[in-house]
């Protein structure tokens, strides 16, 4: 294995960044209830909206970051399978 092919097989920073940011997301969702400054059986106060609200908009950006990635990713690997396949036919009749 050659090191331009581990490279490519590494995944950049910025996928890392959108899962950490997916996990604020979950976890801002989630503290207000974890932390219990939610008063149990009552409506909820404006910091657990803020929390809820903030949570859920950075797990929304943050997986469509992540699709979009992987979308790329996959757009990327068919065209080199076919510029691969199309050397292979080009070799083939020769």
């Amino acid at each position: 294995m050659s090191l331009g092919d581990l490279m490519r097989r590494i995944p950049p920073p910025g996928s890392f960044v959108l899962f950490l940011l997916f996990l604020a997301g979950i976890w801002l969702t989630i503290s207000p209830f974890a932390m219990t400054t939610q008063p149990s059986g009552q409506h909820w106060i404006a910091s657990t909206i803020n929390n809820v609200t903030i949570g859920g908009v950075l797990i929304a950006v943050s997986l469509l970051g992540i699709l979009a990635y992987l979308a790329l990713a996959l757009r990327k690997l068919v065209c080199e399978a076919q510029a691969k396949q199309e050397v292979d036919q080009e070799t083939a009749s020769s």
